[in-house]
């Protein structure tokens, strides 16, 4: 579930972004694969009690049976049905919904931890909650063990078996709602080294498929070296010579024709 507060996660944190992202596709998936896991254990749990039931009924007894409505058939189904295992129902539905999700794409080894660590939460809610009865029929009784035992082995009974029913719930959820029926719902998902290592074998077949076929012959491997375009200075055009349009023609010579020249005083 992606957190979008800073700081280290809490378990008050984890259960108001659960509650806020309930509303959303994602929140539903996961209430309905947690619902569906409780389910399963509430099934065995009733078949469990109804068979428990049908034996307390035929060899039922009021002189057997001495101290009220608990011990009738009746209130034996009621209690191992709904009173005694109700904390271990809360809490692993809180833990897989909201501190340990699961999603119809999360493969079966996180289903199954998943579910083994909602099982142990439910457990020891059951040691909490038998503290009140526990210290009761020990006031009762003149003696502390009825405490020790509801403290330990029978929470754990009930726990042990109600986990493993978790467990399959959850598998089985998995299955139905994931539509996987093969080995590749195993598969745990990549780590961080190996999606980069996917990346480049990526894109190491991307450059195989775009590089050219190899050739014996030097003339087609050969490339032509392609100087970098560098923007160069503008090339002045070369200069024209300046030719008028109409030019002037050049002046005639006509000293040859000039009369020859008077003689002068002194030749005389």
């Amino acid at each position: 579930m992606p957190l979008t507060q800073p700081g280290t996660p809490t378990v008050r944190s984890r259960f108001r972004a659960a509650s806020v992202a309930a509303s959303g596709p994602e929140g539903r998936e996961r209430l309905l694969m947690a619902g569906t896991a409780l389910a399963v254990v509430l099934v065995a749990r009733f078949a469990l009690g109804l068979v428990a039931l049908v034996g307390s009924a035929v060899g039922f007894s009021v002189t057997a049976f001495p101290s009220g409505f608990v011990a009738t058939p009746v209130g034996q189904f009621l209690g191992s049905f709904v009173l005694y295992p109700f904390p271990f129902y809360v809490a692993s539905f809180a833990v897989l919904a909201a501190t340990k999700p699961l999603t119809p794409r999360s493969d079966l080894r996180t289903v199954v931890r998943h579910a083994v660590v909602a099982g142990g939460v439910g457990t020891i809610a059951l040691a909490v909650v038998g503290i009140v009865p526990g210290i009761v029929l020990s006031i009762d009784g003149g003696t502390w063990v009825n405490l020790a035992l509801y403290l330990t082995t029978i929470p754990l009974s009930a726990g042990i078996v109600d986990t493993a029913l978790l467990v399959a719930g959850a598998v089985l959820a998995r299955l139905w709602l994931g539509g996987g029926d093969g080995d590749e719902v195993w598969a745990v998902e990549p780590g961080p080294r190996d999606a980069e290592a996917e990346a480049e074998a990526d894109a190491a077949d991307v450059d195989d498929r775009t590089a050219p076929p190899a050739v014996s012959d030097d003339r087609f491997t050969r490339v032509p070296t392609v100087a970098a375009a560098v923007p160069s200075a503008p090339v002045a055009p070369p200069e024209r010579p300046v030719v008028p349009a109409h030019p002037t023609p050049a002046p005639d010579d006509w000293s040859r024709f000039a009369p020859p020249a008077e003689p002068s005083g002194d030749d005389r």
